[in-house]
């Protein structure tokens, strides 16, 4: 009996969990509040935002450890660029804007001009010297040509000299054994005269500013290493700095070309070019050449032989550059000679004889600038040879470097 009155008081499970229901319900201290209530839309939204938040958290560390990786190499390529610009100051040619350039040019040529001034004061003292130097090549012609031609011929001393003792021997000239001794000396005196060439001038100052031309001509010659030191010293801040050093040797080096340029002109074509020119002189034409204008014709040829001599050192100026090589040379020989011919029609007077006597010695230089080139070219196929294999080498160095941090690498 108390069994079943246990089996009928207990209640199941599920009627206890629907009594607690309805007992909840009915217990008014368990009624729902007037809060709000969320609904499954904005909890929708609510997850979405928090979705792009996370991802846009997740992008902004992303890209922070990008930026990061970035600067990081960035520093790394800026410090090896510093190290590279470090080790490169020395080979890397000067950067220099026009207006830099001009100033450049401005300060090399004032200091060129006072040089030639200076040269010209020093040179001034001797310019009568100097004058007569230059003057001698047609007087050496004149000479020349009274002695081919004379007036009086040696066999005309030679009679008047015997009749001469014999007038005065019957008027008991006592001194006849020394009649000879004086033929020869007027003679010797007679024939000076008529070989003495003279210039001529008509404008009352001309000579006086032909004596200041050889000044400064001579001035310009005397200080010439300075002057070739400037030219270079403009040329130098585009040369790599293994090649400024020798900007020195080659101003000395031109200076002397330009001078035995010079020497040439005066001592191998002057006398060949004016005994040419005086050669058509006549009975009826008189050569008798006015001072400024020879002056002027000297100095031209002077300057244009002295150019023309820098040639072999404009081509090793090209040949260190790369821009030409002794094979590209030769090839164009022919081009060279026509070249030359026409360089020397301009830089001498309008005749086939001076012109030639340029044209020779600038055919010869231009051989010697193809030797040049050979020896100091860097476009040469042993040049080329030794700077392919020493790009080996270095290539080789830089493989087992790269192929020793591979393996440091795969160790650690």
């Amino acid at each position: 009996m108390s069994s079943e009155k246990d089996d009928v008081k207990a209640p199941g499970n599920g009627e206890s969990e629907a009594e607690s229901l309805t007992d909840s319900n009915d217990d008014p201290s368990l009624e729902e509040d007037d809060t709000a209530v969320v609904t499954d839309e904005e909890l929708e939204q609510a997850g979405k935002k928090l979705d792009e938040a996370a991802s846009d958290s997740g992008d902004a560390e992303t890209s922070s450890d990008e930026d990061g990786a970035e600067s990081e190499e960035s520093d790394a390529d800026e410090d090896e660029s510093d190290e590279l610009s470090d080790e490169e100051t020395e080979e890397e040619p000067g950067q220099m804007s026009l207006l830099d350039h001009l100033g450049e040019l401005r300060v090399r040529l004032t200091r060129a001009f006072i040089a030639i001034a200076i040269g010209m004061v020093a040179c001034y003292s001797f310019a009568e010297q100097m004058f007569d130097i230059l003057m001698k090549p047609m007087i050496k012609v004149f000479q020349d040509q009274a002695a081919a031609n004379p007036i009086l011929t040696p066999e005309f001393y030679q009679d008047f000299g015997r009749a001469l003792t014999q007038v005065l021997a019957d008027k008991g000239f006592a001194h006849s054994d020394q009649m000879q001794l004086f033929m020869d000396s007027l003679q010797q005196a007679l024939m000076q005269v008529t070989q003495q060439g003279h210039f001529q001038y008509t404008y009352p100052a001309e000579a006086f500013f032909s004596h200041i031309k050889i000044s400064i001509v001579a001035g310009l010659f005397l200080v010439s290493p300075y002057v070739f030191a400037q030219i270079w010293g403009f040329i130098a801040p585009g040369l790599y700095s293994n090649e400024r050093k020798w900007m020195i040797p080659m101003a000395v080096i031109s200076a002397l070309f330009f001078t035995s340029g010079a020497l040439f002109g005066y001592f191998v074509v002057f006398p060949f070019g004016f005994e040419f020119f005086a050669g058509f002189s006549t009975e009826g034409i008189q050569f008798t050449p006015k001072l400024n204008e020879y002056l002027s014709f000297c100095l031209k040829l002077l300057f244009a032989f002295g150019f023309v001599f820098e040639l072999p050192l404009f081509i090793f100026f090209l040949a260190r550059m790369g821009m030409v090589s002794s094979a590209g040379l030769r090839k164009k020989r022919k081009y060279a000679i026509l070249i030359g011919f026409v360089l020397a029609a301009v830089l001498t007077p309008p005749d086939p004889f001076t012109q030639c006597l340029m044209a020779g010695p600038l055919i010869i230089l231009y051989e010697v600038g193809i030797w040049v080139a050979y020896f100091f070219g860097k476009k040469e196929k042993r040049h080329l040879k030794k700077q392919a294999e020493a790009e080996a080498a270095v290539q080789a160095e830089l493989d087992e470097v790269a192929a020793e941090a591979d393996q440091e690498a795969e160790k650690v």
